[in-house]
């Protein structure tokens, strides 16, 4: 039946709809199957299925894997940069300039008329002069003979220019002392006495000494002076001067101010090459002090635990990674003596066990002392701090009047007569700080150059004798006559032998040669460093001196009892000294004429010309000493702990 009014449309609409509907949907279901619709982006070129992005990331993490262990990867290229120069630069273009503020902060305040006076604002920049660094104290020095430790010559082979090829190893020495002033360093600072320096220039790093340096001469046969030369130290102790380049700036100076702080104990007082044998070394100063008895057995004690006591100090620091510590208050240049530990890049097991070994050995003589004092009835409470190395614990540099300061000279000539001059060098404070100066005035721009100050040179020191490596004296001497059938001669002979001389007396007549046996005192050893560690040989050395009768260990051979002592001079002829013996008939004054290895005269004169000399009295001091001091313990380290601190700028 046909419906009236409704079209066709209307009446299957809903078919049609149904229709569109199953059509979409097995478009829709057929494209699942048909088609890829989902991917995923991996990169900016390429896209995966659902299904292989689990492989793909698997794929890109074994890329990354095999990048993480190429051992040579393809690195990124870095564009150099030069931060020394920009910094440089920088500061070069700085001014000196203040900074004025935008508004006035309100009314300001007179302070002059509040303190009733002029107030001193300190030198300003348009009057800076040179700082002029005070002098040293005239120095003191001795010279002494000592046996090099022979495992030294492993550890800094550059000590064989200064000892015999063979043992033992003996060598000679000057060490030199003076005391500087550093609360005169401050005053020429805040220009107290005039002149100055601003206080901007040296607030932030401070000052402090970096160097002391030494001159000598030599007496020549004529009796003139030679001319001055740097004396030649110790192979690796620390030269802070040597550290800077030409071309360095303030920075490389600051860093270097900061490591000689801490480094203060090892550049102001050096150590001295380890030994086994000889006089025991102590300060210039107080060696000079005992000779003259001025020193108590208790003083002797105590300065030596004070110095046992600054070095095991010294010794912890570096062993805690301690690097001293600078005066929180800015520009006081006070400074910690301890020295930095670490910071070296490192060191070697070898010179760790040395450390340990040498802490342990400070700490048993500590020990000693600090009984030896109890047995004089001292107290051990306290050892007075002026005594230490260095100073006073942290005084500064600028605070203490009395810095002690020496070196050591191991270029002199045994036989020869030296003296000594010295100076301090500290940091220039006004290197490069040209941009803050007047820029044109030519004398001021110069104070900028030099990274350095140094002092004015002291007074010589008094002469000093090196001690030759063998001596005679006569005695006494007779013609032939009523009192002897032929002419003879007292002659006591000398000659170095492990750190201390050796004597014999011969009885010689005409033609006699000068030679004789001495007796070598002591249980002495020579020892193989290749042979035996070094651990290994200062044990066997404190158990042999406990038990002399302990048989030796492979690498130790006992030295004889006896040594010979052959000075190659022959006697000539004796005969009354024809001016000081003249109308004697005693035979008191004889002249003694000998010929020596090269076919020279030699003359001398009996009595107490030569026995009196300063010769004779270093010699026989020696000598005596040497029949009772025992070889001391190997396994100190040649390396001072701050060498590494400061590397020569100039070497290659």
């Amino acid at each position: 039946m046909k419906l009236k009014g409704i079209s066709s449309l209307e009446q299957h609409i809903e078919k049609i709809v149904l229709g569109v509907i199953l059509l979409v949907l097995l478009g829709v279901v057929s494209m699942q199957f048909m088609l890829q619709p989902n991917t995923v982006e991996v990169s900016s070129t390429r896209s995966v299925p659902p299904e292989s992005v689990y492989t793909e990331l698997e794929g890109q993490a074994l890329r990354i894997e095999s990048q993480l262990q190429d051992p040579q990867p393809q690195l990124p290229a870095v564009a150099p940069m030069d931060l020394v120069a920009r910094y440089n630069e920088a500061f070069a273009d700085s001014s000196d300039l203040a900074t004025q503020l935008s508004s006035s902060l309100g009314r300001g305040v007179n302070i002059e008329q509040v303190f009733g006076g002029p107030i001193d604002t300190g030198p300003q920049n348009n009057n800076v002069t040179a700082l002029m660094v005070p002098k040293t104290t005239q120095p003191v020095a001795v010279s002494s003979w000592a046996t090099l430790d022979p495992f030294v010559l492993q550890e800094v082979p550059a000590y064989a220019e200064f000892v015999p090829s063979a043992q033992p190893f003996d060598f000679a020495s000057v060490s030199i002392e003076a005391s500087f002033n550093g609360v005169d360093l401050r005053e020429a600072l805040t220009g107290e006495g005039g002149g100055g320096i601003p206080r901007k220039f040296w607030a932030a790093t401070g000052v402090t000494i970096v160097g002391f340096e030494v001159e000598r001469q030599e007496l020549m046969a004529d009796g003139r002076w030679g001319s001055a030369e740097p004396i030649t130290t110790p192979p690796m102790t620390p030269l802070p001067t040597r550290s800077i380049a030409s071309d360095d700036g303030l920075p490389e100076l600051t860093e270097l101010v900061s490591k000689a702080a801490g480094a203060f104990g090892d550049i102001a007082q050096p150590m001295f090459p380890p030994t086994i044998a000889g006089e025991e070394w102590v300060p210039p100063s107080e060696r000079v002090a005992e000779d003259a008895n001025d020193l108590s057995e208790a003083d002797k004690i105590r300065r030596k635990l004070a110095r046992a006591e600054s070095e095991l100090e010294r010794l912890q620091g570096r062993s805690q990674g301690g690097t001293g510590s600078r005066d929180p208050r800015p520009g006081t240049g006070k400074t910690s003596v301890r020295d930095p530990g670490g910071s070296s890049g490192g060191s070697s097991t070898s010179s760790t066990d040395k450390a340990r070994a040498r802490m342990e050995q400070l700490r048993e003589d500590i020990k000693e002392y600090q009984d030896q004092l109890r047995a004089l009835g001292e107290s051990v409470t306290q050892t007075d701090p002026s005594l230490r190395i260095g100073g006073k614990g942290g005084v500064g540099v600028l605070d203490s009047q009395d810095i002690q300061l020496w070196a050591h000279d191991l270029g002199v000539e045994p036989g020869k007569v030296y003296r000594y001059r010295s100076r301090v060098v500290v940091n220039n404070p006004l290197f490069r700080k040209g941009p803050a100066l007047d820029p044109n005035d030519a004398e001021q721009q110069a104070l900028t150059k030099d990274p350095f100050a140094r002092g004015g040179w002291s007074d010589w020191s008094g002469e000093v004798l090196v001690g030759a490596e063998q001596y005679f004296f006569v005695g006494s001497a007779e013609p032939s006559g009523a009192h002897a059938e032929s002419p003879k001669a007292t002659i006591e002979v000398f000659r170095m032998y492990y750190g201390f001389y050796r004597r014999s007396t011969i009885s010689a007549a005409p033609g006699d040669r000068l030679e004789s046996s001495a007796r070598v005192s002591g249980r002495i050893v020579t020892i193989d460093p290749s042979a035996i560690t070094v651990k290994e040989a200062g044990d066997q050395l404190a158990a042999i001196q406990e038990d002399d009768k302990l048989p030796l260990p492979a690498g130790f051979r006992e030295v004889s009892g006896r040594m010979l002592i052959d000075l190659g001079v022959y006697l000539l002829e004796i005969a009354v000294d024809p001016i000081a013996g003249a109308g004697q008939s005693d035979g008191a004054a004889m002249q003694v004429i000998l010929r020596d290895a090269e076919g020279g005269l030699i003359v001398r004169h009996s009595g107490t010309e030569s026995t009196d000399s300063d010769a004779y009295a270093l010699v026989s001091s020696s000598a005596s000493q040497g029949s009772r001091i025992p070889m001391r313990l190997t396994g100190e380290s040649a390396i001072s702990p701050s060498y590494a601190l400061f590397p020569d700028a100039s070497a290659p």
